[in-house]
């Protein structure tokens, strides 16, 4: 976890959050975020999961860095990432509706979009 503080730091000011607000959004106090930026502490895998989501990027990201970044998607929709989070706390058939759905709708999408190119 090299630089793990160092890249927290960068990762919020990119999104224009002071310390205070990425706290509140992470719920920590301050004097956490402060501490983690500066490698003083580590913070729980909870908070770090919260931080991740709260910075749109994924939980290896944060913690290792953007090295293999290209062999990741980053989803930078907050709301679709946080639906996604959610879709794996559903049980398996859930799980699979909620695929089936999907490639349902992107189905529909690319075959709509087919028939206006053609």
């Amino acid at each position: 976890m090299e630089d793990f503080g160092k890249r927290i730091k960068e990762l919020r000011n990119k999104q224009n959050l002071s310390q205070e607000a990425f706290s509140d959004k992470i719920k920590v106090h301050v004097t956490h975020v402060s501490r983690y930026e500066r490698d003083k502490s580590i913070p729980s895998l909870e908070v770090a999961i919260k931080m991740a989501e709260v910075l749109g990027i994924s939980l290896d990201e944060m913690v290792y860095g953007q090295s293999d970044k290209k062999a990741r998607v980053q989803i930078k929709d907050h709301e679709l990432l946080k639906l996604f989070n959610k879709t794996q706390q559903l049980n398996e058939d859930q799980q699979k509706t909620v695929k089936d759905l999907l490639s349902a709708f992107l189905l529909k999408a690319d075959l709509t979009q087919k028939l206006k190119d053609g």
